[in-house]
């Protein structure tokens, strides 16, 4: 298989990270703060996703983005989480060009809307430069508020040692071969059922706040990998899925975990038709089970179309 990409590939491992951030942006001020943090970061679908975790130890807070390569585009997406609020940034886009990477993405800063951008410079074995910049009138102007200096290191960081928030999908952590079974079609009559093997590794981060998986479907040509944020004030998961051969973070399904048993539901298209999604998960140490069903009934009548038994390899 050809390697999709290998922009972020520098990224993959850890560093030790100088931050400088502006603490008023947009304002006139020239206050800064400045703080020591890291970074671990490793790529998944052949190097199409970048995923990294920062720490931030005097803040007692954790970062993360994940960064999706659109293959059609041949362009980045990149998505910023924080433990602050758990909330899914809207992205911003952008391309590698001699040796650097502009992205930008619309985005709001104390309610009013702004542009905002990446930059990513001076890339080496060990090192890399990263600049975010707001624009407040349509990109004619940007004031640089938050610079990233990285220093590769040969070891992990320490845990924070901060509450953890949920440990809900700790339980899927690891290696597993997945027997699916499958609906054809997902929707309509006649229908048959087909098996499918497939194989997946799951991590966490945010201490175990953030869930992330990497599936591979040999027989179906294509990887697939799951993004969980979890949201301590609601107590619910947002789940979205992601195709290699797509590139970008589809429409969740939300939802918790209740008795044992995780149901997650959202609204999303089916062959051009309006659906209804809904994921339920069944916990296992050993085994676990999940199951997909579509409803084009508002969520009265369900249809299953799609079942995996997950068995642990490591």
């Amino acid at each position: 298989m050809t390697k999709a990409t290998s922009d972020f590939d520098f990224l993959n491992g850890h560093f030790d990270v100088a931050h400088r951030q502006l603490l008023k942006p947009l304002t006139g001020s020239d206050e800064w703060d400045e703080y020591a943090g890291t970074c671990s970061a490793r790529t998944h679908f052949d190097g199409a996703i970048s995923l990294d975790e920062m720490q931030f130890p005097t803040k007692g807070s954790y970062g993360l983005s994940l960064r999706l390569f659109d293959p059609e585009a041949e362009e980045w997406s990149i998505y910023w989480v924080n433990s602050t609020s758990y909330e899914v940034f809207p992205p911003v886009r952008g391309k590698w060009k001699d040796g650097s990477c502009w992205l930008v993405g619309e985005d709001t800063h104390d309610g009013r809307p702004i542009l905002a951008s990446y930059s990513w410079s001076d890339v080496t074995d060990t090192t890399a430069h990263w600049e975010q910049s707001f624009s407040a009138d349509g990109g004619e102007t940007w004031e640089v508020n938050w610079t990233m200096d990285f220093t590769r290191r040969e070891t992990a960081p320490p845990p924070l040692d901060i509450p953890k928030v949920t440990g809900d999908f700790d339980f899927l952590v690891g290696s597993w071969d997945m027997h699916n079974e499958r609906r054809r079609p997902a929707l309509g009559e006649p229908a048959e059922w087909y098996d499918v093997e497939s194989t997946m590794q799951v991590w966490t981060y945010f201490d175990g706040a953030i869930s992330f998986d990497e599936g591979w479907f040999p027989t179906l040509g294509f990887q697939g990998a799951t993004f969980r944020v979890y949201n301590p004030k609601t107590g619910t998961w947002s789940i979205h899925w992601i195709n290699s051969q797509r590139g970008r973070l589809e429409t969740p399904v939300i939802g918790a975990f209740t008795d044992g048993v995780g149901i997650f539901e959202g609204p999303d298209t089916w062959e051009g038709q309006p659906i209804d999604v809904r994921f339920q998960w069944t916990p296992g140490d050993q085994q676990a089970r999940w199951e997909q069903f579509f409803s084009t009934d508002g969520g009265r009548t369900w249809v299953s179309n799609w079942k995996m038994t997950h068995t642990r390899t490591s």
